[in-house]
């Protein structure tokens, strides 16, 4: 016997530009009018609106609700050792910004981002961390804001920063 869950996929087709993301699509309620979702809820939800976190779609709500034009997952990189792709969050097509949406910096993260930086030096990759002060790996004193400054990428805690978008 089928079941009525057989044909869901997730939308293979996010959206791209602000015209495709409308603001009132991200509002979530409970029956009582205030947000209070499940994590569970909160990742579907992102999903259903094609990203891949609720962090990166409550950034996308405020850059729809600002009116800032950029495109979601919008170019690939291709960098090597062994040649692979690397798909920035945000563009910016006004100041050619690209923004990477970050909970958590792991290893592979810093490696990989350290690739891209020496490969494409003319690539303005910022961070934004839901946290900054998290610790790149347990005991360690080292701090993802920490981290960044180090090794020369701009960053942000929480949201972007308006003056990013206006260079």
């Amino acid at each position: 016997m089928p079941t009525k869950y057989k044909n869901r996929r997730r939308n293979s087709n996010p959206p791209k530009t602000i015209a495709e993301v409308g603001a009132n699509d991200f509002r979530q309620t409970g029956s009582d009018g205030r947000r209070s979702p499940t994590e569970n809820v909160k990742r579907k939800m992102a999903k259903r609106h094609g990203y891949r976190s609720d962090f990166e779609l409550q950034l996308a709500k405020k850059l729809a609700d600002r009116g800032v034009e950029f495109r979601y997952e919008a170019r690939k990189f291709e960098y090597i050792p062994d040649p692979r792709n690397y798909t920035p969050d945000f563009y910016f097509p006004s100041n050619n910004l690209y923004i990477e949406a970050k909970g958590e910096l792991t290893k592979a993260d810093r490696v990989k981002h350290l690739l891209i930086k020496k490969q494409y030096p003319d690539l303005d990759l910022r961070f934004v961390f839901v946290r900054a002060s998290n610790k790149i790996y347990k005991g360690s004193k080292t701090t993802y804001a920490d981290w960044c400054e180090r090794h020369g990428f701009m960053w942000a805690e929480g949201v972007i920063p308006i003056e990013w978008l206006k260079e």
